[in-house]
């Protein structure tokens, strides 16, 4: 897994930028621009995730490994983020391990 990755997901949260699971994400009053769900989500999860990307015209991308571990928290299979600098370097590194599933600008 991309370390530069993990760091900024690391600003983000110490930021407090980052919106754990899909109702808390429904109920953003701050809109994400950034979704990142994990691949082994269920397929509802995955559908609503892919939903409220495109209400909040959001990234979503699919992680392959573990969100629970990229975010610190067990359980956690879907996150969000709207800080644009810190997503935009996100984008920039994406690698092996990262889909991007649906990119809206």
């Amino acid at each position: 897994m991309n370390s530069k990755i993990k760091t900024y997901i690391g600003f983000a949260i110490n930021k407090g930028d980052v919106v754990l699971g899909l109702d808390n994400i429904k109920k953003c009053k701050k809109f994400p621009k950034l979704v990142v769900i994990a691949n082994d989500a269920s397929e509802k999860t995955k559908k609503e995730a892919k939903f409220c990307c495109q209400k909040f015209k959001a990234t979503l991308i699919e992680c392959g490994k573990s969100v629970e571990e990229l975010v610190a928290k067990p359980g956690v299979k879907v996150f969000a983020m709207s800080d644009s600098n810190l997503i935009k370097a996100i984008l920039q590194n994406l690698d092996e391990d990262f889909n991007c599933v649906e990119v809206v600008n």
